[in-house]
């Protein structure tokens, strides 16, 4: 039986836990991968190779519940990945403020008012989500992203639940394409996931997080298998890098929505400057599935079919 010890997390204001918790239930690629409830999230991340579990709980501060038994170098970084998972110390308020005087996008911020920028728990799992779903819907993406985690996940038992931790890179470089392609039925889809493994492990996630911008994005074009989707949605929702958002046409698609015929992709590069990634955050949160099935977006303008079978992620 796993004995828990209590941590905190001090998110910066304006936070919401149930815009948080909104989010990832209307999420696809991690539907079924986390236990959610109103008030708690429990997930499982590889530390060193080990499964470690941990749950955020509401409240303010936050409350996090991490294994009493692991080391102090275990418990920080399990601090560390709850909060960024969240994006419980993101200044949510400078995009507020470059948002003031955009009267399409106030109604969003109304409705979405203290959601953070939820990433992909790490980035080994939005490495290889993001070759799932290239040119395919997320309901079948979804599928293999089960797959996958049902035969290479590290599984831990958290109450009753069985949860399953996606390896670290070290560990995926190791895997044999062969058995990729038995694990989720696509051959193809493993010789890219194994290509794009290798290319990220080759990179390191640190290059990733702190070099600029431009830089981290070449570098991962030059990966094979990776074209710009796919360094998007690693830069921006696997590390929540902000400051620069590629014009998609899967991001144009949702701005549109919220927009209509007023949108100008240039004038909202110079209003929101290096808060562009909170912007396209919110701007596809609001055109896309909400509980109960209604979008946050008016819908106006030009209807983008492919929008949500490209990219059901960013």
């Amino acid at each position: 039986m796993l004995l828990f010890m209590q941590l905190s997390i001090a998110p910066t204001k304006p936070f919401s836990f149930a815009q948080t918790v909104a989010f990832l239930r209307s999420f696809p690629p991690c539907q079924g991968d986390y236990v959610v409830s109103d008030e708690s999230i429990t997930a499982a991340v590889s530390v060193g190779g080990i499964a470690r579990p941990f749950t955020l709980r509401a409240g303010d501060p936050l409350t996090l519940d991490v294994p009493r038994h692991v080391d102090a170098a275990t418990q920080r970084a399990l601090v560390a990945r709850a909060a960024d998972f969240v994006g419980a110390h993101d200044v949510v308020a400078r995009f507020y403020a470059a948002a003031e005087g955009d009267a399409a996008l106030a109604p969003v911020i109304r409705a979405l008012h203290g959601l953070h920028h939820v990433r992909f728990l790490t980035l080994e799992e939005v490495v290889v989500y993001c070759v799932l779903a290239q040119r395919t819907p997320a309901t079948i993406a979804r599928v293999w992203k089960r797959r996958f985690l049902e035969r290479f996940g590290i599984p831990i038992d958290v109450g009753g639940t069985t949860l399953r931790a996606m390896p670290e890179l070290d560990q995926l470089v190791e895997l044999d394409v062969a058995d990729l392609a038995e694990a989720i039925g696509h051959t193809g889809k493993a010789e890219r996931i194994a290509a794009v493994v290798h290319g990220t492990a080759v990179l390191g996630e640190d290059f990733l997080r702190t070099a600029p911008y431009a830089a981290a994005r070449d570098a991962l074009l030059d990966v094979p298998g990776i074209g710009p989707f796919s360094a998007t949605m690693i830069l921006l929702r696997g590390l929540g890098r902000m400051d620069d958002v590629p014009a998609l046409p899967q991001l144009e698609g949702a701005a549109h929505q919220v927009y209509g015929e007023s949108y100008d992709r240039a004038a909202i590069v110079r209003r929101y400057g290096g808060q562009l990634g909170y912007w396209s955050f919110y701007v596809k949160a609001a055109s896309g599935p909400r509980p109960g099935g209604a979008a946050l977006g008016p819908r106006r303008g030009p209807r983008h079919r492919d929008v949500q079978a490209a990219a059901p992620a960013l």
